[in-house]
């Protein structure tokens, strides 16, 4: 009776997901109410390509919120799209992959990281790690900018993300069932 316990779902309690997984069940939730009774185009649906207009044509903050106020007014009361862009970015934030930000030499010789962490110039190439201006007196002074930034996206919270949704855990673990997965 054990084994079958441990094994099979009889008599398992459902487990409480942690917060940033809860989060994103929340977001996925959120973005499949529609922005209004009358449409079927959800609200993250809706973010997502006004954002994608907002980076095509390069447009300032103050332009973006004043689309959002004429998009808003054009909608029925009671829409859920967001009023400005802070708004927006709040709903998308849950998106969001955490990354780490590494210096790098402007050359592409080095990451400035563990033994070189401390470096401001490049072992290599004598590169400056940050950008530097000149004081006044000829001499150069470094500013705390640096010159050249790898974003890392580690992979351990990618695949998690990827096993959060159920149909893509299905067709990860196609090796493990025997058979490929075919929606």
């Amino acid at each position: 009776m054990i084994f079958h316990e441990a094994h099979f779902d009889e008599g398992r309690t459902e487990e409480e997901p942690e917060a940033t997984a809860k989060a994103y069940y929340d977001m996925l939730a959120a973005a499949q109410e529609p922005l209004h009774g009358h449409t079927k185009v959800s609200q993250l649906d809706a973010i997502a390509r006004l954002m994608a207009v907002k980076s095509q044509f390069s447009l300032s903050r103050d332009a973006f919120d004043v689309m959002l106020t004429v998009i808003g007014s054009l909608l029925l009361k009671g829409h859920i799209l967001p009023k400005n862009l802070y708004e927006a970015k709040k709903l998308l934030l849950t998106l969001k992959m955490s990354y780490e930000m590494i210096h790098a030499c402007p050359n592409g010789c080095i990451l400035f990281r563990k033994e070189h962490a401390e470096a401001k110039y490049c072992p290599k190439c004598e590169a400056s790690r940050f950008m530097e201006v000149d004081s006044g007196d000829g001499q150069k002074r470094q500013l705390a900018v640096p010159m050249k930034i790898l974003r890392y996206l580690p992979p351990i919270p990618r695949i998690q993300r990827l096993f959060m949704i159920e149909e893509s855990a299905k067709q990860m673990t196609w090796h493990k069932m025997g058979t490929r997965y075919n929606p």
